[in-house]
């Protein structure tokens, strides 16, 4: 039996098993979002074009399973009619794409429609997939974990040669090129995943999200050293990319996070003095464990000349497009990266006839016209200003820490990769998912009733610990 047929085999079964344990499914498909990059190139070389969908897979099951299980009726969607109507809308407008007369044929647009809308469902799955703080933050903290390894892998790769087995990436040409820091001998590191914009992306939302554990917890030390690892592992990953992007933009947004986290907090005061200790270890632990990386980002990053093109170009190729893409520009999936891949014997990309950008609000422009634009990037825009809202209507910390995470999320990828880079895809509608999660959690929560001691309040700092987390007690009536 081939490769290719045991892996078409085991993704049957991987369907209908997820269409039963839809829970577990979701957050193995999460799980897979890290691991998938590693099966295509070491475990299944031969199989690499099948193996790209693993996690859908897994999530496609999900979907399947929590429609026809009767428990996502006690889960009711976030009522949120704004945002609906502009993904139906999107997705509307996505699908009569497919039969744009620009496109070179049906199949790049069924592409272009999974790359836009996939994901979404998570909004409706991931809300009824935990049910409780404790189950939500068990599997937050064991996912932030995941980094160490991730991180360990990536640092092996940075120390090895191009030519090390090590160094690949997953594509069927060019096995023997791998990207380096210019003229320096160090590779630009890939970790588990397939290319560097990948681990890259998964990098900023893991920081994302490991930030959001310690303003859960205070920042404190006792019980949360590995947390405190993985935050250094995922840091110096970045560093080891070499892509900027991610490091500028958690610089940028750190700010942010600590007037939501921090200042706003209750327990503000005594986490600063905690916050800036261990601001002061990680520089320390990352100037010891990796002064190669630090050389080679430093290299990188003062050696470009085209930093503020790159700001700016997100927000000024729409434009510089605009007038010659149409109404309903050249169809959805037209500018996608693996667009060749389902176009064989047709000159790649001969259908843009010289239209071309880099950046995704240009692509998005071209292949969906100014109406499919409006529609996308309003959601992205509602997004943050509804994430923002409930950062600061939340009751608990763990809520409102993983609404911040949401919310800064989203506001770092409305200029991202959204819908081309298949990572942030997959992170954007997670962290949004999550917040319309803890929204729901939040539901539950009760403040205690007047003079009863604030000891016997819900504990939501499950995060606190990596040992047995504790049962959360239910609030006074």
């Amino acid at each position: 039996m081939s490769i290719r047929l045991i892996v078409l085999v085991v993704g049957a079964a991987a369907v209908l098993w997820s269409m039963v344990r839809w829970r577990q499914a979701v957050q193995i498909g999460m799980v897979l979002v890290v691991l998938e990059g590693a099966i295509r190139k070491w475990l299944v070389p031969g199989a690499q074009d099948l193996a790209y969908f693993a996690k859908d897979v897994f999530f496609l099951g999900a979907y399947l399973g929590y429609l026809r299980s009767p428990a996502r009726l006690r889960f009711p969607p976030a009522r949120l009619p704004a945002l609906y109507v502009t993904l139906g809308a999107s997705a509307i407008l996505g699908l009569l794409e497919i039969f744009n007369p620009e496109l070179p044929n049906v199949l790049v647009g069924i592409l272009g429609v999974k790359s836009y809308f996939f994901y979404v469902p998570l909004l409706f799955v991931l809300p009824a997939t935990f049910r409780s703080d404790v189950e939500l933050g068990r599997f937050l903290r064991r996912y932030a974990l995941l980094s160490i390894p991730v991180g360990l892998l990536a640092l092996a790769q940075f120390f090895s040669p191009s030519s090390s087995a090590l160094n690949t990436y997953a594509r069927a040409s060019d096995e023997g090129y791998v990207t380096t820091f210019g003229s320096s001998n160090f590779v630009r590191v890939t970790g588990t995943f397939s290319y560097i914009s990948g681990y890259a992306s998964y990098l900023f939302a893991t920081a994302i999200l490991i930030l959001a554990i310690l303003g859960t917890i205070g920042w404190r030390f006792k019980r949360n050293l590995w947390i405190y690892l993985a935050l250094g592992m995922t840091l110096l990953g970045m560093l080891m990319t070499g892509s900027r992007g991610p490091v500028f933009t958690l610089i940028l947004l750190f700010p942010l996070y600590w007037w939501l986290t921090v200042v706003r907090e209750r327990q503000g005061g005594a986490t600063l003095p905690r916050l800036v200790l261990a601001l002061g270890l990680l520089a320390v632990f990352l100037s010891y464990a990796g002064p190669q990386a630090i050389g080679a980002f430093e290299g990188r990053a003062m050696g470009g000349e085209d930093t503020l093109s790159r700001f700016t170009a997100p927000f000024t190729s729409p434009y510089e497009v605009l007038p010659d893409v149409g109404l309903f520009g050249y169809g959805i999936g037209s500018t996608h990266q693996t667009a060749t891949a389902v176009t064989k014997g047709i000159v790649p990309y001969s259908w843009l006839r010289g239209l071309e950008v880099e950046v995704e609000s240009g692509r998005v422009m071209i292949e969906l016209g100014p109406v499919g634009f409006v529609l996308v990037y309003f959601a992205r825009i509602y997004l943050i200003f509804f994430a923002f809202r409930q950062v600061l209507a939340l009751s608990t910390t763990f809520h409102r820490a993983v609404a911040t995470a949401a919310f800064l999320f989203v506001l770092a990828e409305l200029p991202g990769g959204v819908v081309f880079d298949l990572t942030t895809d997959v992170y954007y509608w997670f962290f949004t998912a999550l917040l319309l999660t803890v929204m729901r959690l939040d539901r539950q929560f009760q403040p205690p009733a007047k003079g009863v001691p604030a000891a016997i309040r819900p504990v939501p700092l499950a995060l606190a610990t990596n040992r047995t987390l504790p049962p959360v007690p239910s609030p006074a009536r």
